[in-house]
């Protein structure tokens, strides 16, 4: 199985960067795992040497722009996502929306759309979660959105991927919102394998607060072997990451072997 970062927030392997991630994962199915916030991934999959326009299946991790602005240059995929991903996402600080650039009627229109709140089974080997039990202490316990009636929104949408390996289960995050733990912790549960290889993507940690110390200790707890944060996890997060799992910076145009 192998990921190519098609778009991360850092630049590499010629390839451009925004605020964003998109992921190609290649298992016993391929597909497009987020778009980034624009058609930059198209031009980064030129450099690469990828025809996107043979992707048959598109997952969602959450309704977010930087994982949702490359949508209206897809079509007539089958798109894969929680129901509430096409719902208004705003900032508290300034009410911007920040979510997809295609309302749900648009997105209907455009794409085979299959939403699930339930996990589905997009082959043998990978499974989209759906929405993730929200069950420690430490996680998801306070947002930095709201939804248009300005009630706190925590992203009920925020969802997650988990793919099954020769080495074990590797779980990929876009931002992991519901809290890259309790995302591990129901891949677990709905795979039926406790043995994880990786975690991989957006963790969505900001710095050495509690959250990030919990989550490393959580991820020792359950003996993961690989550890690869990228996008929304900022640079005091990764330092505590590394110290127990080294990484070198995820790009654009990187390649992940599993």
């Amino acid at each position: 199985m192998k990921i190519t970062v098609l778009n991360d927030n850092c630049a590499g392997n010629g390839c451009l960067a925004e605020h964003g991630l998109s992921f190609l994962i290649e298992s016993d199915i391929t597909l497009l795992f987020d778009t980034g916030p624009s058609d930059v991934i198209f031009r980064n999959a030129k450099v690469l040497g990828i025809d996107l326009s043979s992707i048959k299946t598109i997952v969602l991790s959450h309704g977010h722009y930087d994982h949702t602005g490359g949508l209206p240059y897809f079509g007539g995929q089958d798109l894969i996502c929680h129901p509430f991903v096409f719902n208004k996402h705003l900032k508290k600080l300034d009410g911007k929306d920040i979510g997809s650039p295609l309302s749900l009627d648009e997105a209907t229109a455009k794409f085979n759309l299959k939403l699930n709140k339930e996990p589905f089974w997009l082959s043998e080997k990978v499974v989209f979660l759906g929405e993730i039990p929200r069950l420690n202490n430490f996680e998801s316990s306070y947002t930095n959105f709201q939804d248009k009636w300005g009630n706190d929104d925590f992203i009920k949408d925020d969802s997650a991927i988990a793919i099954k390996t020769d080495k074990g289960l590797v779980v990929v995050s876009g931002c992991a919102h519901s809290g890259i733990c309790n995302i591990v912790d129901y891949a677990i549960r709905v795979t039926g394998e406790s043995n994880i290889y990786a975690v991989v993507g957006g963790f969505h940690l900001k710095d050495t607060c509690p959250q990030t110390i919990k989550t490393v200790e959580y991820l020792q707890s359950i003996n993961v072997k690989k550890v690869i944060p990228s996008h929304c996890t900022e640079f005091p997060a990764l330092v505590v990451f590394h110290e127990v799992w080294p990484l070198s910076q995820i790009k654009s145009g990187r390649l992940l072997n599993f």
